[in-house]
């Protein structure tokens, strides 16, 4: 069975993350890959792989990219097409899309025409996929109460973290990042994000605020990724309050190491559709606090702390009890590894060519 799948969807996002992190696991677990790719952004270490790959010049958005793989599903022999991004191409072969969440169904985060033209873009691939995988049963749950789709047609298929993610301290890490980004423990890590709103990045701020007055000690607050959600919600005077640090955009061995060290990560979304951060810092060894919506409690299990996104004086009273006690902090440092030894990108893959196999036979039948 030769399975294409769209890799052009590579970049820094949670996409790009799946991208990245899906193709070797399936080139490892044996299927045979077509991986369509943009020139301009190929998938790294991809040309080391047993994967043929294949430049498509079509723009991600352009009509033009379903006549150009219609071409090149028949000239490549495709049995089965993968779009791991709810923008799929229309081709006489079965299609499977992956959808992560339904945040535009869900959150005004668009202007008006472009939120209207997305949510017409999710409700295409929902009627001519053949299969949807979900990152989580609450995408799938949501995918069958928005976009009415039957369950019979969706398979949940968790991610993981990349292999970058571990508790396994070098020797001197913690000195390098503090010459680097002056990091003195303890500190508490946040993300930042262009979608700030969904990210409730404020309420993760006034946690640590009010953290900061109940437990009278001083940490830092580490604050990584895109500077639109810090500069919409925070002001600079609390930022020097919070003993801030801004390291912007961080590479993945940069927030590994970060995660480490630090005494937690907070995290409190009001919607996920999977959450990757969250695995990946419990893979470090790193306690999480996070929100009990959307697909956050599924992903954190007892790894993690889940709260009212909202309820911030209780998230404050969880992150002074991991900077007082060294007992509760090394006890749910234990609880978050624990919980990331569930996610792997090998299972992934396994499930995700259980879902190829299906449709195969389905569609040979």
């Amino acid at each position: 069975m030769r399975v294409g799948f769209d890799a052009r969807w590579y970049n820094d996002s949670g996409v790009g993350s799946y991208v990245a992190g899906l193709l070797p696991a399936l080139e490892r677990a044996g299927c045979e890959l077509v991986a369509y790719v943009d020139p301009n952004h190929p998938v790294p270490g991809l040309d080391t792989l047993s994967v043929q790959i294949v430049p498509v010049n079509a723009g991600k958005y352009s009509p033009l990219a379903s006549l150009e793989f219609r071409r090149r599903a028949t000239q490549d022999k495709l049995d089965l097409f993968h779009s791991p991004f709810y923008v799929m191409p229309l081709l006489a072969c079965p299609v499977i899309v992956t959808v992560h969440d339904l945040i535009p169904f869900l959150f005004p985060i668009y202007p008006w025409p472009k939120q209207e033209m997305v949510k017409a873009g999710y409700r295409l691939a929902a009627r001519k996929a053949m299969h949807i995988i979900a990152d989580s049963q609450q995408t799938a749950n949501d995918i069958q109460k928005i976009l009415k789709v039957s369950p019979q047609r969706i398979t949940a298929v968790q991610l993981a973290a990349s292999e970058t993610f571990h508790s396994h301290a070098k020797e001197g890490e913690l000195e390098r990042l503090r010459q680097k980004f002056g990091v003195c423990q303890p500190y508490v890590v946040i993300a930042s994000a262009r979608n700030w709103r969904t990210k409730n990045l404020e309420g993760a701020l006034k946690a640590v605020t009010m953290a900061r007055k109940l437990a009278n000690i001083d940490f830092q607050t580490l604050v990584f990724g895109p500077p639109e959600g810090l500069e919409a919600s925070s002001d600079h005077e609390l930022q020097q309050k919070l003993n801030m640090i801004r390291t912007g955009y961080l590479e993945a061995q940069e927030l590994a190491a970060l995660f480490r060290h630090a005494h937690a990560f907070v995290m409190p979304s009001l919607y996920e559709g999977f959450g990757l951060p969250l695995v990946e810092a419990m893979a470090c060894g790193c306690p999480v606090i996070t929100s009990d919506r959307g697909s956050l409690p599924e992903v954190a299990g007892a790894g993690a702390q889940c709260f009212d996104p909202l309820d911030i004086s209780a998230m404050a009273r969880a992150l002074v009890e991991l900077l007082r006690s060294p007992l509760e902090l090394e006890q749910r440092k234990s609880a978050a590894l624990k919980r990331a030894g569930n996610f792997s990108w090998n299972k992934t893959a396994l499930e995700t060519m259980a879902v190829y196999d299906f449709l195969h036979d389905e569609f040979s039948a």
